[in-house]
Order: C-alpha cells, then structure tokens, then sequence
C-alpha cells in the first residue's frame, strides 16, 4: 500500500453522538456513521452521562462505518482518537465505573475551585500544568467526589476520562495521551508528567491515573478486543490521538503556528498551536500539550450551541419545535434583526461561565429589554454575546500569543447562515469556513496519517481544503466595536454586584 492510498480509521467521542470515519491520506471519507446518546441533569449544575452507554455506542458506531461498502476494513492501516475533554469517572479495582462520567459542563465542583483558589491564589498550579483553577477540570471534580463523596473517593482503584474507559479494552493499557491528561489540570505540561503538588492536595498517587504518552505513540489493538470481528487487519496499530479541542485545529487547517481555529458546537472554543508552553499573566487562556513538541493555547466558552439550543427549543418554540425545527426559526429570525439587538445584551451564562472570565457566580443576564424587542432581538443578543466572549479570548491571544489573523471556524454552528457573519463582523476579521465541516475528526486522522508517515506535514496531502470566506462588513464592525465595550462594561458591573451581594453579611 503506498502511502497516498494509506488509509485509517478516525473515531470522534463527543458529548451528544460517537462519530467514525474511514479517511485516506488525501483527505477523502470512504465511510462514515454516528451514534446519539444522551446526558443527564441530575441537579442544578451537574451533567452527567453513562460511560457504559457511551462505550458501547463508540463500538457500534465503528462496526456500522466498517460494514459499509467502501470501508474496506482490511486496508486500514491504524485506528485514532478524538474525545470531548474535561471528563472524569471513578473506577473500582476491576474497572467498573463507581460514578458515571462528570461531564465538561458539570460545574458542581465550583466551591471546590474558589477554596483552592483563596488558599493558594489564582495562579497555583497555573504556571505549571497551565490550567486556571475552575470546576471545569477534572482537578477539582476530584477534590469535590473527595469532599463531598469520600467513600467513592476512597474505594477508587483509578480516574479516568471517557476516552481512555473506551481504549482500554482494545490496547489492554491505562494510558493517555497528552492533550487529555492536560485537560484534567493535573499534568506538568513542560514535563508531561503528573503534577505532584497537584496530587498531593487531591489525595492519590500518580498510579490512580493512566500513564501520560504521546497521542502518536504506537499501541496494537489485541486479537480478543470488542472490535475483533469488524474485520480490521490483525494487529491494526492504534493511536491514541487527542482531545477534540487541540486536534480541531489540525483538522480544520489551522495547524501553523500562530493560526485560530474557532470550534462552535455544544460549548465553544479558540485555541492556536504553539512550539512551546505559552502562557498570560492574568491566567485566561489555558494551554495543554498536543504531542512531545507541539501545545495548544486558547479558551473555552460553555455557552454556545447548547444556550442557543435551550433558547430555540424551551423557550421561543415552547417545548413543541425540535432542535432543527428552532435552529432554523431562530436563524430567520436573527436574519431579520438588525445588529446590535437594538440595544439588547444577553450575557449568555446559562451554565458556568469559563474564559475569559473564569467566574462561575455569572448568570444569564437580559439588560436593556423594552416593549419593543421581539423573540428575533433575543436570539440575535445571545449570538451576538457569544461573539462577544470569543472576541475577548481573541483579544488575549493576539496581545500574549501573537496570534495571527488567520481565523478558521469549524463546528456545527459554522454551518448557520447567520452566525459566521455574526463572528466576522464582532472580530473584524476574515473567517474561512472549511466546507466539510469537519474538525477534531479530521484532526484524528491528519495525526495518525502523520505519524504512519503517510503524510508529511500535520494536514491531508489533498492541498488546501475547500473553503467558504466571510468578511467583515466595516458599518457592522464599527457598530460592533462600540457594543462590545458597553458589553464588557456589563460583564464587570454584573462581577462586582454579585461580589457585593456575597459579602453582605
């Protein structure tokens, strides 16, 4: 097989669905299926799912993309992985999980986060595993199951991510790849080993975690794995791959140095790749190792599909549209309403709000509403405040990265008719929306490609993917431009009244 025909077969774990696709090194997709599953809201803030149901949907979700025709399931020359990032499970000593999987968007932890962070200050373990202190990261989801569940704390043999509770039975290893383990908070990023301090204070030994490897290294799916009779080649090497966040960027082109990529689905994301560990002095951005020499800096936003969601569904369609049915009525109507909302803001924290704020007492907030907005002003606000967030991390990386100006954006909103305007406009920058779609996904191949050495740069051998360009309209930036410094005014006036209410005695 020579190496423009290599192909792999590329697995993507998310939130809502598994995706699999079977890739060439041109970037070409023999097949492709998908499998839905749910998540669960036990209580105000936490978000959980069944890592049972997860895994055996990934195994579904492979056996369907191999069974189609085009597949061919014995030329595939490896395997790889995406995964939603952010997730923890306790397991017992037989690798039974003892909680489901607390999930990226589960903030139950915040007391947990605040406690270090006024024992230690808000840039403890910053500096070396290059997460803020945040409910967001497996870090403090164990000081929380430590606290607030002790008997589960003390009866777990290991803590694992989603991904590797999937990968484990088909390499027989507890291992992790680097973009995962520097999600958790816990991983000495300079390093790529676990941070003692950081497990010191949680209260467990580094052999409770997998081992930290390359997303790249070599593992040999075993003979009795529950793929064994999808038909792939006997020992088809595996690659871990990475978390969905870092691995979007290879995927969507933005894999230079310096170059964004904007990711909108379920929660949102901008990060940059950069050839060494980059961190701000205000502790914004994050930054997690991708392979041996490569790093991920950017920020994430929990609001965005899901809040655009939860308004098109629950609240403008009353419980009686589907989701499509209120995507598609809340894109005609931001279509229809003029930017700006006509002075509306809607600072969208439905759920904790992450970067660039890092403070989980925001709350959803309508200001400026009058008689005379309408459902269109609403949608349009939150879009807009969405933007707005993105813009704010944006602002971070130019000034401590030196980002550049290329800007992808990939995800499911970047096929909306309105929201890539929106972005273009907020930013003042010139969008490119790959016409595929496809990101993380995409990524997971373009790194075990690479790493066969099927390809020689980290991107498909097919030449520039096909795009779509959305530039700024310089009324609508200008516009912009003043409404996101009175929405930065707003996001500080909202910090400070809450603050003063906390103190009250």
């Amino acid at each position: 097989m020579t190496s423009s025909l290599t192909r792999v077969l590329a697995v993507d774990i998310g939130t809502s669905s598994v995706r699999a696709m079977v890739y060439d090194a041109a970037g070409a997709v023999h097949a492709r299926a998908r499998i839905c599953y749910s998540t669960i809201r036990p209580a105000p803030y936490f978000e959980e799912q069944d890592p049972d149901l997860v895994r055996a949907g990934v195994y579904r979700a492979i056996a369907l993309c191999l069974s189609q025709p085009d597949a061919e399931p014995g030329g595939i020359a490896a395997m790889s992985f995406s995964s939603q990032l952010y997730g923890v499970i306790a397991l017992d000593r037989d690798g039974k999980p003892l909680t489901w999987n607390i999930l990226w968007s589960d903030g139950r932890a915040e007391a947990q986060a605040e406690a270090a962070k006024r024992e230690f200050g808000d840039r403890w373990l910053y500096p070396e595993t290059g997460c803020p202190l945040n409910s967001i990261f497996p870090f403090a989801k164990i000081a929380w199951l430590r606290q607030e569940a002790p008997r589960i704390h003390r009866a777990a043999r290991r803590f694992v991510s989603i991904k590797e509770y999937v990968t484990h039975p088909l390499i027989g290893e507890w291992a992790v790849d680097y973009s995962m383990a520097s999600a958790t908070g816990m991983l000495d990023i300079r390093n790529h080993r676990w941070s003692t301090r950081a497990l010191t204070f949680l209260g467990i030994d580094a052999d409770k975690l997998s081992i930290p490897v390359s997303g790249t290294k070599p593992f040999t799916l075993k003979a009795d794995s529950p793929l064994a009779s999808c038909g792939l080649p006997d020992g088809v090497t595996v690659f871990l791959g990475g978390g969905d966040g870092p691995l979007a960027n290879l995927g969507s082109g933005a894999s230079t140095i310096g170059s964004a990529n904007i990711d909108l689905g379920t929660s949102g994301a901008v990060r940059c790749l950069t050839d060494a560990p980059r961190l701000d002095e205000g502790a914004s951005l994050w930054c997690f190792c991708l392979t041996d020499d490569l790093w991920t800096s950017g920020g994430i936003v929990t609001n965005a599909g899901n809040a655009y969601e939860w308004l098109g569904t629950k609240v403008i369609g009353g419980g009686r549209l589907a989701e499509d049915e209120a995507y598609e009525l809340m894109n005609r109507l931001v279509g229809e309403t003029a930017p700006g909302a006509d002075g509306l803001y809607f600072p969208p924290y439905l759920r904790k709000a992450r970067s660039p704020y890092w403070d989980g007492r925001l709350k959803g907030t309508l200001y400026g509403l009058t008689a005379d907005h309408g459902a269109g002003h609403i949608a349009r606000a939150m879009l807009e405040s969405v933007a707005f967030d993105l813009r704010a991390i944006m602002d971070i990386m130019q000034r401590e990265l030196a980002a550049t100006l290329s800007v992808v954006l990939t995800g499911g909103l970047s096929r909306s008719p309105v929201i890539p305007r929106i972005l273009a406009d907020v930013l003042n920058r010139e969008l490119c929306v790959p016409e595929d779609g496809e990101g993380s996904i995409a990524g997971a191949a373009i790194l075990a490609l690479h790493s066969l050495g099927a390809i020689e740069a980290l991107a498909f051998a097919g030449g520039p993917r096909a795009c779509a360009s959305f530039r700024p309209d310089p009324e609508n930036a200008e516009r912009y431009e003043r409404i996101y410094r009175g929405y930065s005014r707003l996001v500080g006036a909202l910090r400070e009244i809450d603050l003063q209410e906390r103190d009250r005695p």
